[in-house]
């Protein structure tokens, strides 16, 4: 689960980063944003996951 909440979080960043440099933003707007969406969706997925766990058991 880590791993995926990395992977989520980390795509949410590069890809702000890479917005922000297309559009030659001085504030990282899209940085900013596209982390904070990848955090809020990794801790959607986690708690979703563990859920499911907790039913099975």
């Amino acid at each position: 689960m880590a791993i995926q909440m990395a992977v989520v979080i980390g795509a949410g960043a590069w890809g702000g980063t890479e917005l922000d440099a297309r559009q030659g933003n001085e504030t990282p707007v899209w940085t900013i944003v596209l982390t904070l969406l990848g955090v809020a969706a990794s801790l959607y997925l986690f708690i979703k996951e563990a859920n499911q766990m907790s039913k099975d058991d």
